[in-house]
């Protein structure tokens, strides 16, 4: 389990002072708006209750990409090029129009950070008033502040498990090899949602995620290592938002989780995390340069964000939709869409959804490595 870095007792050091952009969350979201505003000048602190790299909460793929467009491809451990699909009738393998890959969170964190020139502070953000953030070491203020905090929403109206729109998943990660990324698509293991097994070098990531958050995944994750010989070892779980949320409000800016960034049926939450976060960086560089006001930010922020929402909501009509269809139907729809001109055509509108194009729209930042890199492999 992580172990909670911030001081205590007669040990707990005070934290104050007053920065341009604060940025609470340490994960892809803040470390992606962080990045951004690298050489701005701008006095930008980072702050989280884990140390940067130290708390891994997904199975850790995104599409290939991204890694190579954004400078992290040290942090890569497999590459696929298919997506083989499980049902109780059959198993059908899509080849799919670009490659996903695993990566070690440590190390892709660590990039991130050696591409900011932030600084960063371990503490727990408890709330703000106005442009004070309260931690539990003390105030810090800012004119610009970020909440990439994750579903919790902590500056905002956060959502409560399990009437919130939220799924829950949990993963183990076993020592050993595997050559295919594999999704269980079967009531066996869970009502509404889907197993995995995410082969990531010398582990193997398996899990099983419920839309349905009332659904207790532990057992069946156990269940599906053991059906494939694998020992249910070094747990992690989180829950994972399943509907988009305003990504501004009372002058705050979310990113990620904290904006329901998390693309429905599928829970792919990196890519979309990254891509938002540089938005957001993008919008706030502009701020410091004098080139918009904050309250402008804010809206053309806002704005990109619902421009998504389309896209999000006919992916959760999916969503809905997929466990009320009968298994065995299921599985002549998924083998029928092993068609290369269909699977061409999904995939590509998937990913344009967060195209890696879109990295390279602005200038690049400029990498430093003038600061040590917590925990990073």
């Amino acid at each position: 389990m992580p172990t909670r870095r911030t001081t205590r007792g007669a040990d707990r050091t005070p934290l104050s002072g007053e920065y341009d952009v604060l940025i609470c969350g340490a994960s892809f979201a803040g470390l992606a708006v962080a990045r951004e505003l690298a050489g701005s000048g701008a006095r930008v602190l980072v702050v989280d209750r884990y140390e940067i790299g130290e708390r891994q909460t997904s199975a850790c793929g995104i599409p290939t990409e991204w890694l190579r467009v954004m400078g992290l491809m040290r942090s890569h451990r497999q590459t696929f090029g298919r997506l083989v699909v499980h049902t109780p009738f059959g198993t059908s393998a899509l080849r799919l129009p670009w490659t996903f890959s695993t990566f070690d969170y440590p190390t892709l964190c660590g990039l991130l950070w050696e591409q900011s020139d932030a600084s960063f502070e371990t503490a727990t953000v408890n709330g703000r008033t106005g442009d004070v953030v309260h931690t539990d070491r003390g105030d810090l203020s800012a004119p610009l502040v970020v909440d990439a905090l994750g579903w919790r929403r902590v500056l905002g109206n956060g959502h409560q498990p399990p009437d919130a729109p939220l799924s829950r998943g949990l993963e183990v990660h076993p020592w050993g090899v595997g050559d295919d990324m594999e999704l269980w698509i079967d009531r066996r293991y869970v009502p509404a949602g889907y197993g995995w097994s995410f082969p990531a070098g010398d582990e193997t990531r398996i899990g099983v995620g419920s839309f349905d958050p009332r659904f207790h995944v532990k057992d069946t994750t156990v269940l599906l290592a053991e059906d494939l010989s694998r020992e249910p070892v070094r747990y992690q779980g989180n829950w994972i938002p399943h509907r988009l949320r305003a990504a501004t409000g009372d002058g705050v800016f979310f990113v990620g989780d904290s904006a329901g960034h998390c693309l429905p049926l599928t829970a792919e939450g990196i890519r979309t995390a990254l891509y938002f976060g540089i938005a957001c960086g993008r919008e706030l560089r502009a701020v410091i340069e004098g080139r918009q006001t904050a309250a402008s930010a804010l809206t053309r922020y806002g704005d990109f964000s619902e421009a998504h929402r389309w896209k999000f909501e006919a992916m959760l009509l999916a969503q809905r939709v997929i466990p009320r269809v009968p298994p065995r139907v299921l599985h002549r729809s998924i083998a029928a869409m092993q068609a290369k001109r269909f699977v061409d055509w999904s995939f590509g509108h998937y990913l344009d959804i967060a195209p890696p194009t879109f990295v390279t729209v602005g200038p690049s930042p400029r990498v430093t490595s003038r600061k040590p890199t917590p925990l990073a492999a």
